[in-house]
């Protein structure tokens, strides 16, 4: 059995473990990170899988020298919020924030932005990558953590689990867990309007959930649309000329008649918070640690800003010769992320839940709402900030690796 010990094991391979990585390359700091997908199994495709990436996001990568707009991505200047059956909408422009960039985000292929961050890992000397399959076993000691699988041990000072949740360590690490099934689908496709629409993402809220349209170039649009599981099997199954005219039935207003359609995936949405004790030297970062619904594409950005206060709390550890897994270290980290995380799930949860129930009065009042919203600049404005990732509470902003530091 081959034993390595690195001081940070990082579990995943995906763009969060792979962005926390690349954080730490201009370090001492000793990393080893191990794909923890079934090695005997094909990864799934993802056909058409895209990643939001918020105003401040592309800042923090751009700060990570991630080099950016990343191929095929596209700009996100405006987001329509509508509401099934309402004529009331809620437009947040760029223009709101002031910003250089004059953009909210962009909107690239999953494959792209982790090609990008492969690419920027190429020169990392204190990186050793590896395809090692789940964990079958860990222990812990007081001064480490041993990783075990059935050809490798690895010793590490602190383990982080950023493999997305799929490496099924909540009994083997004792996790705590608290979740929740949203009892919907969401059925992911990239459509063609019959007329171009540039820099505009649509989030339009059904009786079901919301229908998401994201920019991806070329006219084209990424759509995420939450169904009923019952629903979302009936729709997935349907060839493409039925498939659109259901979709056209319940796009937004604004939106051009879809006329072309790619591939069609699905997946269940639910809601799961997982955590260790600060103890157990393990730090959880992006769905690893929080996987939330897909509304308003927050999932990948709140995971960078996971990876960005570990960095910085690791990098910081490295200067004073001081344990990675230390748990004043990993206190620290939970408590700065803390409000930021609740932040973002109790929008996410409040947004889905609100625009989820069919009864009339409340129907009324989201209207109403929406209406009033539109005219109220400067709350139009918190919530573009927000959602742009640039309006953080101040306890979750950690500036250490911003090496310019920008305002808006």
């Amino acid at each position: 059995m081959r034993t390595h010990a690195v001081q940070i094991a990082i579990l995943g391979n995906g763009p969060v473990a792979r962005s926390l990585a690349l954080a730490l390359a201009d370090t001492p700091i000793d990393m080893m990170m191990l794909d923890t997908f079934p090695r005997q199994q094909a990864r799934p495709p993802q056909p058409d899988r895209t990643v939001a990436l918020a105003l401040g996001t592309r800042r923090l990568l751009q700060d990570l020298q991630v080099p950016l707009p990343l191929q095929g991505s596209a700009a996100i200047r405006t987001v329509q919020i509508t509401q099934q059956g309402a004529s009331s909408r809620v437009r947040l422009e760029a223009q709101l924030l002031g910003s250089p960039e004059g953009i909210l985000g962009e909107v690239a292929g999953l494959d792209h932005l982790e090609g990008a961050l492969e690419t920027a890992l190429g020169c990392c000397p204190n990186l050793v990558q590896m395809p090692a399959g789940p964990v079958q076993d860990l222990q812990w000691h007081p001064d480490r953590v041993t990783l075990k699988w059935p050809e490798l041990r690895v010793e590490a000072e602190l383990v982080v689990v950023a493999d997305g949740g799929h490496g099924h360590l909540q009994n083997l690490a004792h996790l705590q867990r608290l979740g929740w099934d949203h009892n919907r689908h969401a059925i992911v496709s990239t459509v063609t309007p019959r007329e171009k629409i540039c820099g505009i993402a649509y989030e339009h809220f059904l009786d079901s959930g919301p229908l998401a349209f994201l920019p991806i170039g070329d006219g084209q649009f990424s759509i995420v649309w939450s169904l009923r599981p019952e629903d979302a099997s009936r729709i997935l199954a349907l060839p493409e000329g039925p498939f659109l005219e259901a979709l056209n039935r319940q796009r937004p207003s604004g939106l051009p008649p879809l006329v072309g359609s790619g591939p069609r995936s699905v997946y269940p949405l639910f809601f799961q918070r997982l955590w260790a004790q600060p103890q157990q030297r393990m730090a959880l970062v992006g769905n690893a640690a929080q996987t939330i619904h897909p509304l308003a594409g927050q999932g990948y950005n709140l995971g960078l800003r996971d990876v960005i206060t570990l960095a910085a709390l690791l990098r910081r550890a490295a200067a004073g010769a001081e344990d990675m897994g230390n748990a004043g270290l990993l206190t620290d980290y939970a408590r700065i992320r803390r409000r930021d995380r609740l932040e973002t799930i109790a929008f996410t949860e409040t947004m889905n839940r609100l625009f989820g129930t069919r009864l009339l009065p409340l129907r009324l009042v989201r209207a109403a709402a929406l209406a009033a919203l539109e005219r109220l600049p400067a709350i139009k404005r918190d919530l573009a900030a927000r959602l742009a990732g640039i309006d953080l509470p101040a306890a979750s902003t950690i500036p250490d690796l911003i090496t310019e530091p920008r305002h808006v």
